[in-house]
């Protein structure tokens, strides 16, 4: 499994438990300072799909 869908996996299960759109938002915030692109990339698939 790569960056990318570990993130998409863990930010799904955080959007099923009850965790709010805009709690994503600040974790993608705060990974994208510290340059983290394949886990933003990840978070921001979970939050599209979950928009849906």
């Amino acid at each position: 499994m790569n960056t990318i869908d570990y993130h998409y996996k863990n930010a799904s299960v955080k959007l099923k438990n009850g965790s709010t759109v805009n709690e994503l938002y600040q974790q993608l915030y705060r990974l994208e300072k510290k340059e983290d692109y394949d886990a933003c990339a990840g978070i921001l698939k979970a939050i599209k799909e979950f928009s849906k």
